[in-house]
């Protein structure tokens, strides 16, 4: 069935937007005499005052209009978009749920703050001495017009990420299943073995929001979508955005080996010179030590990893195209990667603006997770004796 609007709450935010439309009136009409007296500013701002305040107060009835009074669509519409097996129908039927239950509520926050963002702009435009001719009317309507956007996004920033929230707990889990022994879980990075081993640059921010782990081909795995962050605002600059990739490799190796990329002679002599358990590793392969520099504990260890045909695969994974100069870090028998995507953002659920059983949005979470899969095949035949591991 169709959700009902709350038509009372709707009137108590008509009625809420007409006395904000007086307001705005009422302040235009103060400015334009206290900068003009005379009966040039006591007219103007009558009717300055008054297109303002009929705009604010239209506003806000076409916010109730839209946001409030407009029916939602019916459940059982949106929960039969595509075919689907009964636990993941049931899923989506409970998201679809909640997804009008957020609509609802951010159209309900919108319907006031679309209005109050645009009663800040007036204030705003009134405090800047523009002016009260009606020249100057034209340059409020583009402020008026962004502080409806700011309003609505105000609206729906906190609650839209909730629904996203739930959104992933619920399906992502379920996909990962489909592709074997694998679940979803927000991320969990090893934050402290990349910092004390350098594996990236510095950062100071970190956001992971998925991790797909489990066993894939026989060993255990874990995928974490990682974005690593360094400064704020204007200065604010992305030190890592892709994926980390850790596997247990079916051999036995000891020590840690770290392989970065190249970062310039300042870079590599700042690295050498911060010391630490891992030495730089010499290797026979000359166009690997110029894109690449590795440190290890064990030096026996380290090349019994970097084989030639290791390396030539490390390097191709770079020259496929899909992704950025990589960077691993192996301890013990525990290789992990990380492979820069290039900024594009995985596992993006729908919004609270889309159905949930999005075809579309469902067919795009599947494809992420074989996409992270394949890097995943990629980064284990790196290494000879899981190559002949075989695939899920």
């Amino acid at each position: 069935m169709s959700e009902r609007p709350d038509r009372s709450g709707a009137a108590g935010a008509l009625f809420g937007a007409m006395g904000l439309g007086l307001v705005v009136w009422v302040a235009i009409l103060w400015a334009s005499i206290h900068k003009d007296p005379g009966i040039g500013g006591w007219l103007t701002g009558i009717f300055a005052g008054g297109f303002m305040g009929l705009l604010i107060a239209g506003a806000g009835a076409w916010a109730v209009m839209i946001f409030v009074l407009r029916p939602a669509r019916r459940v059982e519409d949106q929960a039969a978009a595509i075919p689907l097996d009964d636990e993941m129908a049931a899923i989506l039927a409970e998201l679809e749920v909640a997804r009008l239950r957020t609509k609802q509520q951010v159209n309900a926050g919108a319907a006031w703050r679309v209005p109050l963002c645009m009663v800040g702009a007036v204030a705003l435009w009134i405090g800047g001495d523009s002016g009260s001719g009606s020249g100057d009317l034209f340059d409020i309507v583009p402020m008026l017009v962004a502080a409806g956007v700011l309003g609505y996004v105000w609206a729906g920033a906190e609650l839209g990420s909730r629904y996203r929230r739930l959104y992933k707990e619920r399906v992502l889990p379920r996909l990962a299943a489909g592709f074997g022994n694998l679940a979803w879980r927000p991320g969990q990075p090893p934050l402290d073995e990349f910092r004390r081993h350098r594996l990236f640059p510095e950062w100071d921010a970190c956001d992971a929001d998925d991790e797909i782990h489990g066993e894939y081909r026989g060993m255990p795995l874990s995928i974490i979508e990682l974005k690593l962050t360094k400064g704020s605002g204007e200065d604010k600059r992305v030190i890592f955005n892709g994926l980390t990739c850790a596997v247990t490799l079916p051999r036995g190796l000891t020590g840690t080996t770290v392989v970065i990329p190249d970062r310039g002679l300042l870079g590599n002599m700042a690295e050498r010179l911060r010391g630490g358990p891992c030495q730089p590793v010499r290797l026979e392969d000359p166009r690997f030590e110029k894109a690449y520099e590795v440190y290890g504990s064990d030096q026996v260890s380290a090349r019994a990893l970097l084989t030639p045909a290791f390396m030539e695969r490390f390097m191709a994974l770079a020259a496929s195209g899909h992704f950025g100069a990589p960077a691993a870090l192996v301890q013990d028998n525990r290789l992990l990667m990380a492979l820069d995507v290039n900024g594009r953002d995985l596992f993006e659920p729908p919004s609270y603006g889309k159905p949930a059983a999005s075809r579309e949005a469902l067919t795009q979470l599947h494809d992420d997770i074989a996409a992270v899969l394949k890097a995943a095949d990629a980064i284990i035949d790196l290494d000879q004796a899981a190559r002949l591991q075989p695939r899920s």
